[in-house]
């Protein structure tokens, strides 16, 4: 009798850890994490060592909006083949992936254009492009974004740029081009240190 209730007791240990452990990794991939910043490619907006939370579930629910900060999976061919993965498999597999934490400037139907030093959006509701009031950038960099191309956004392909116009200081779609909707991670919520505070999005001037 004392065996069985000793196995009894162990089951239950066991399917208390696994229901843990299930509730844990729900709760890390679908709906908050945290989130460290490595780096000055968002400066002045954040900085290196800023601690985060990062939203996960309100993308489960619509597409992210320009002007938010999202951290994302930075596109390679390794980290292209593990974000195709199905859930089950990236538990198993060590994951080759680099996270980056920029600002969505473009959105799908969008034209995004870097000229002159400034960044413009041609939404899906205007004919014309807008240059963007970007009034998160440091003054000394306003009017100094480098690049020299025009980018058209199909369905899922986003358009992102870090806070950081200093040349070298941002790697971003200038760089490596258009980012998959599916290397999104999740939009930055608030910010629990060095000081507290929820992240706001800017209202831009380029129709919605």
């Amino acid at each position: 009798m004392l065996k069985n209730d000793s196995v009894s007791i162990l089951l239950e240990i066991f399917k208390t850890v696994i229901i843990i452990v299930i509730i844990i990794v729900s709760i890390r991939n679908f709906v908050v994490q945290p989130f460290y910043v490595v780096g000055s490619s968002m400066e002045p907006s954040f900085q290196n060592n800023d601690y985060l939370i990062i939203d996960e579930f309100t993308y489960h629910f619509r597409q992210p909006r320009r002007g938010e900060v999202i951290v994302l999976k930075h596109p390679t061919p390794e980290c292209d083949i593990f974000v195709g993965e199905n859930f089950f498999a990236k538990l198993f597999t060590k994951e080759p992936c680099r996270n980056y934490i920029k600002r969505v400037i473009g959105t799908p139907g969008d034209t995004v254009k870097v000229e002159g030093g400034n960044v413009y959006v041609k939404s899906k509701s205007s004919s014309d492009f807008t240059i963007l009031n970007e009034n998160y950038i440091d003054s000394q960099f306003k009017g100094q974004t480098l690049g020299n191309q025009v980018r058209d956004l199909q369905a899922d392909e986003f358009y992102v740029i870090g806070d950081n116009r200093a040349p070298g200081e941002s790697s971003d779609s200038r760089e490596w081009g258009i980012l998959k909707r599916d290397h999104i991670v999740g939009k930055t919520w608030l910010r629990l240190l060095p000081k507290y505070s929820r992240i706001s999005t800017p209202i831009y001037n380029t129709g919605n």
